[in-house]
């Protein structure tokens, strides 16, 4: 490929035919699996032409449009799209690409959010890919025309790599939030049960050592607490940094919870070829000397990535299905003989508090399914196929 192209620079080909050659060359070479959906030559050209004409865009309508657009999207509880897209639009690895590109415009920031505005499952977002899409369409410029599968690779790890971290930062940040609502409710019931021992102990109904085993229990969800309400703080400051959030804009509303466990178990076929094919490593290295041990290690880490995410859904799918329904009717049981007054009050705090902690268990293994989804993703370059492909 590179013979034929150094040839048609030495024969004075035109500036433009050799962008199309070597453009047709790259879909016809290693990467056209990578770039399927990429523009045709055409606008390429046209953009190219473009840039070649006008100078530089100065970044502050950029800012100004960034601006505006994360406020509309933190004036809502925040979505993972939301997320991706303030990422795309915020984050300074992305950022220095656009400056470098000629792209850092208002344009840009209305493109993006039109992109984002199709997607509506809450708990997937393919932003990243199509924002990589979208500037590598407008990107297209003088110093980087010659070396156009390299910008190609180059530009996009950097968009998937980004999409990786925000969407684990995010469901930690969700998950914490939530498991530290649910162990506030818990905080709830022991405190109940810490109160009711003291007044017993009062009126001469409880012992010396039932009013301490009452407070011990209290305490000890008292520093679970605040060890979860950190966590939370940790989480939603480490997708902060990510979104390059601060000021005012910190204050933004997590969901109230994580989004549901799907249906079915997830199967996806040929998962290692897909892999091969699409992510980066493998199609920079696909002609150097040590190709084979790259390719050894991407199916070893699909393998392995794929078992995790099998695994994660069995676990949550058993705490769903078998724990939780288990809880609640033991409950509701207690519930009945307490009313029945063949319980007493303790028993009644006691499953309360073991059920809810059921349910922070469940979100647990919900927030381990969601995170190993996105690692099988990035294992495979970024994006998963259709489930059965």
């Amino acid at each position: 490929m590179s013979s034929r192209f150094h040839t048609m620079l030495k024969t004075g080909t035109s500036l433009r035919f050799v962008l199309i050659g070597s453009i047709v060359l790259l879909a016809s070479g290693c990467a056209a699996t990578t770039i399927e959906n990429f523009p045709n030559t055409d606008r390429v050209v046209e953009r190219a032409d473009f840039l070649d004409r006008h100078p530089i865009p100065s970044p502050t309508d950029y800012q100004e449009a960034v601006q505006g657009r994360v406020g509309e999207l933190l004036g809502q509880p925040l979505s993972l799209s939301a997320a991706m897209e303030i990422a795309m639009l915020n984050t300074p690895k992305l950022q220095r690409h656009y400056q470098r590109y000629q792209i850092w415009d208002a344009d840009l920031v209305a493109d993006i959010s039109e992109v984002a505005k199709v997607e509506s499952d809450p708990a997937a977002t393919s932003l990243d890919w199509k924002a990589a899409h979208l500037a590598l369409m407008k990107s297209v410029n003088m110093k980087h025309r010659f070396k156009f599968a390299d910008e190609y690779l180059d530009v996009a790890h950097d968009f998937i790599e980004v999409g990786e971290e925000v969407r684990k930062a995010y469901i930690e940040a969700v998950a914490a939030e939530q498991l530290a609502a649910m162990m506030k409710q818990v905080g709830t019931a022991t405190q109940a049960a810490a109160e009711l021992a003291n007044e017993q102990y009062v009126a001469g109904a409880a012992s010396r050592r039932d009013q301490g085993l009452q407070h011990i229990a209290h305490a000890e969800t008292v520093k679970a607490l605040a060890n979860a309400q950190l966590e939370a703080v940790r989480a939603r400051e480490k997708l902060n940094r990510i979104l390059g959030l601060w000021g005012d804009s910190i204050g933004w509303m997590a969901p109230e919870r994580l989004p549901d466990l799907p249906s079915q178990k997830p199967v996806y076929d040929n998962l290692e070829d897909y892999a091969l094919v699409h992510r980066f490593d493998t199609l920079t290295d696909r002609k150097s000397w040590d190709a084979w041990q790259v390719s050894i290690e991407a199916r070893s880490e699909v393998r392995e990535n794929y078992a995790a995410l099998q695994t994660a859904y069995d676990i949550a799918k058993y705490q769903q299905e078998v724990v939780l329904p288990a809880s609640q009717a033991v409950l509701e049981e207690t519930q009945r003989e307490y009313n029945g007054m063949l319980m007493g009050v303790y028993d009644l705090i006691d499953d309360t508090r073991e059920q809810i902690e059921a349910g922070r268990e469940y979100v647990e293994t919900l927030r381990d399914y969601w995170i190993a989804e996105a690692e099988l993703a990035q294992s495979v370059g970024g994006k998963l196929p259709e489930q059965g492909r």
